[in-house]
C-alpha cells in the first residue's frame, strides 16, 4: 500500500469491521530488515567488511607508530595528529568514492537499468556512514594507544605490546569465529549447487512438461479450489493426462511409530509408467492398464525394503492419507522395494516440510521414499488433487492438456499460472549459484582479515621482545624454545577451532537422539559433517595458523639479522 500511515490505519479498521484481522508491515522497517537479512550472506558480508576495515586501519596505524612519536617530538597533539592523518586520507578517499560510485552506476545500469536507484543510493550511504564512523574511530582509538608508549622507545618502533596485544585479539578471535561460519556455509552451497546441478539433467527428461500454480487468492476458501479444481484434475488423471506426485513427511504421517526421517510419494499409475521402482526381485513396477482387473482397483503401497519392519504402521497411515475418515474400505496392496533407490519427485519439495532435510534443499530426488500408487482418477479426494497442485505434484506432460481444461473448465480464476516443471529448479539454482558466489567472496575477505591480524600478533610480539629473540638466538636456543609462548597459544587456538564444529554437531546429534528415545519429533535434521566440511575447515585452520608461523618466521629472520648487522 502507497500513502500515509494513517490512511493504512483507516484500511485495518475496514477491514476489522467486516470481520477481518489485519496487521501493518513496514518493508524497511529496522524489525522487517533484521528478519529478512539477519542470516543472509549480505548481513555477513556486511560484517567480514566492517572487521577487514577495522583490521586495516588499526594495522596501519600501529605501522606509523615511528611517524607519530616524531610529530609528538614536533609538540603535536592527539588532536592535531588525528586531523594531520585525516587531511592526508582526504584526497584518496574521494578518489576511491569516486571511482567506486561510478563503477556501482555504470553496473546497475547494465544490471536493471537504474531500477529503484533511490532506495539502493540511501542503503550504500548509510552502510558508507557506518564503515566510516567505525574507521574514524578505530583509527582514533588506535592512535590513543600508541600514546601509551613514550616518545624515545616509540621511535624505535616500541609499540603498547599489551593492550595492542588484547585489542589485535579481539579482532581476530570474531573473525576467525566468522569466518568458521562462512566457511561452513561455503561447504554447504557448494554441495548444495552440485545437487541441484546434477538434478537438473532429471528434469532434461520430462521435456515440455508443465505444472499449475493455483490462484493464492483463494487460501482462505478451500473449498472453492476443491469444488473447481479437484474436479478438473481428477477427469484429467482418468485420462491419463497427468502424472501425480504428491508429498508426505514420513514421520509426521506415522508420529507414534518412530520411524526413521523419510518421505511418503503419493503418485498415480502414469508415474509408475514414466519412473523406474525396482522391486526386491530385480524387476520394476509397471502402470496399470486401469481395466477394471483385480489389480488396478486397488491402491498398491510400495515400502522399501529397510522400512519393512514397519509396514504395518506404513500400511495403516496410508489408508488414513488416502481416505482420511477411513470410511470408504479401500483395498490396499502392500509391495516391497530394493533399497537404496533414488526417485524424481517432479519438483523440489520446498512446498512441503521434511525431517530430514532444510526447508530450501532441493528433494527432486527422493532416497527410498515409500510410495502410495493411487489407480488413475479412482480413490484420491478433490481436496487431494487440489493440495497436490499446490506442491507442484500435479504436472501435465503436454501444455495443451493443461490449457485446453482450463479453458473449457473456466478455471482461469482459480489457475493462476502454467510454468514448466523444470522452470523452479532452474530459479533455484541461479539463486544458490549467486549464494555461494557470495559466501566464497565473505571467506576471502575473512581470510585476509586473518592473514592481516596474524601478522599485526607477530609485529607486536617481536617489536616487544626483539632483544630478548637476539640474545636467544646467540645464545643456542631453537626455534621453537624461543618462541614457545606465541605457538603454544596458536597452536591451542588452531585446536579449539578446528574442533569448535565437529563438537558442535555431535551435541546437535545427541540432542536428536535424546528425542527420539523421548518420542518427540525431531526440531531439525541430523547433522553430518562430509569430506567437503573437513577439507574446508581444516583448510582455514591451516590458513590461519600458517600466516602467524610465516609472519613469526620472516620477523625472527628480521630481528636476527638486524642484530648482527648492529653488532
Amino acid at each position: 500500500m502507497f500513502g500515509s500511515s494513517e490512511a493504512a490505519d483507516a484500511l485495518v479498521a475496514g477491514l476489522s469491521d467486516r470481520g477481518m484481522v489485519a496487521s501493518v508491515i513496514h518493508p524497511l522497517s529496522y524489525e522487517e530488515l533484521s528478519k529478512t537479512y539477519t542470516d543472509d550472506p549480505l548481513f555477513r558480508a556486511l560484517g567480514v567488511v566492517a572487521l577487514a576495515a577495522l583490521t586495516m586501519t588499526g594495522a596501519s596505524v600501529l605501522l606509523n607508530v615511528k611517524t607519530y612519536a616524531v610529530l609528538r617530538m614536533q609538540g603535536m597533539s592527539f588532536t592535531g595528529i588525528l586531523l594531520h592523518d585525516l587531511r592526508q586520507l582526504r584526497v584518496s578517499w574521494l578518489i576511491a568514492a569516486g571511482v567506486v560510485a561510478t563503477t556501482t552506476l555504470g553496473f546497475l545500469g547494465l544490471y536493471n537499468g537504474f531500477a529503484w536507484l533511490g532506495l539502493f543510493t540511501s542503503v550504500a550511504v548509510v552502510i558508507a556512514v557506518l564503515l566510516s564512523a567505525l574507521v574514524l574511530a578505530t583509527h582514533a582509538a588506535v592512535l590513543a594507544l600508541t600514546y601509551k608508549v613514550d616518545v624515545l622507545p616509540a621511535l624505535k618502533g616500541e609499540l603498547p605490546s599489551r593492550a595492542a596485544s588484547i585489542s589485535v585479539y579481539l579482532v581476530r578471535i570474531p573473525a576467525l569465529l566468522l569466518a568458521l561460519s562462512i566457511a561452513g556455509h561455503v561447504s554447504f552451497a557448494a554441495r548444495d549447487v552440485l545437487t541441484r546441478q546434477e538434478n537438473r539433467e532429471v528434469y532434461d527428461t520430462v521435456g515440455d512438461a508443465v505444472s499449475i500454480r493455483l490462484n493464492g487468492a483463494f487460501a482462505m476458501q478451500l473449498d472453492e479450489l476443491d469444488k473447481h479444481v479437484g474436479p478438473w484434475l481428477r477427469q484429467a488423471d482418468q485420462r491419463g493426462e497427468v502424472i501425480v506426485s504428491g508429498r508426505r513427511d514420513l514421520q509426521l504421517s506415522v508420529p507414534e511409530a518412530h520411524l526413521p526421517a523419510g518421505e511418503i510419494l503419493i503418485v498415480n499409475d502414469t508415474y509408475l509408467g514414466e519412473q523406474p521402482v525396482i522391486g526386491i526381485n530385480g524387476r520394476r513396477y509397471s502402470a496399470t492398464s486401469g481395466n477394471g482387473n483385480s489389480k488396478s482397483s486397488q491402491v498398491r503401497v510400495i515400502v522399501p525394503e529397510s522400512l519393512t519392519s514397519h509396514t504395518p504402521d506404513i500400511t495403516q497411515a496410508a489408508s488414513r492419507i488416502i481416505d482420511p475418515h477411513l470410511s470408504r474400505n479401500i483395498p490396499l496392496e502392500t509391495l516391497t522395494s530394493k533399497t537404496g533407490q533414488r526417485v524424481f519427485g517432479y519438483n523440489t519439495g520446498t512446498n512441503v516440510y521434511s525431517a530430514a532435510h532444510s526447508a530450501d534443499e532441493d528433494r527432486s530426488l527422493v532416497d527410498d521414499p515409500v510410495l502410495i500408487v493411487v489407480p488413475n482418477g479412482s480413490f484420491l479426494t478433490n481436496d487431494a488433487y487440489a493440495t497436490f497442485a499446490t506442491q507442484g505434484g500435479v504436472v501435465f506432460p503436454d501444455l495443451n492438456d493443461a490449457l485446453n481444461g482450463i479453458r473449457s473448465q473456466s478455471l482461469r480464476n482459480y489457475v493462476s499460472s502454467v510454468s514448466p516443471v523444470g522452470q523452479k529448479a532452474a530459479l533455484d539454482l541461479r539463486e544458490a549459484s549467486n549464494k555461494f558466489r557470495l559466501h566464497t567472496f565473505n571467506l576471502i575477505i575473512a581470510m585476509i582479515v586473518l592473514l592481516v591480524a596474524g601478522a599485526g600478533v607477530c609485529i607486536i610480539y617481536s617489536r616487544k621482545n626483539a632483544q630478548n629473540i637476539f640474545v636467544r638466538h646467540i645464545s643456542g636456543w631453537r626455534y621453537s624454545a624461543t618462541h614457545r609462548f606465541i605457538l603454544a597459544v596458536e597452536v591451542a587456538i588452531a585446536i579449539i577451532f578446528a574442533s569448535r564444529v565437529p563438537f558442535e554437531n555431535w551435541q546437535q546429534n545427541r540432542e536428536l537422539r535424546d528425542l527420539a528415545a523421548a518420542g518427540a519429533p525431531a526440531p531439525f535434521e541430523a547433522v553430518h559433517i562430509t569430506a567437503l566440511d573437513t577439507s574446508v575447515i581444516t583448510g582455514l585452520v591451516v590458513f590461519e595458523l600458517a600466516a602467524v608461523l610465516l609472519a613469526l618466521a620472516f620477523f625472527h629472520r628480521r630481528i636476527i639479522k638486524e642484530g648482527a648487522t648492529e653488532g
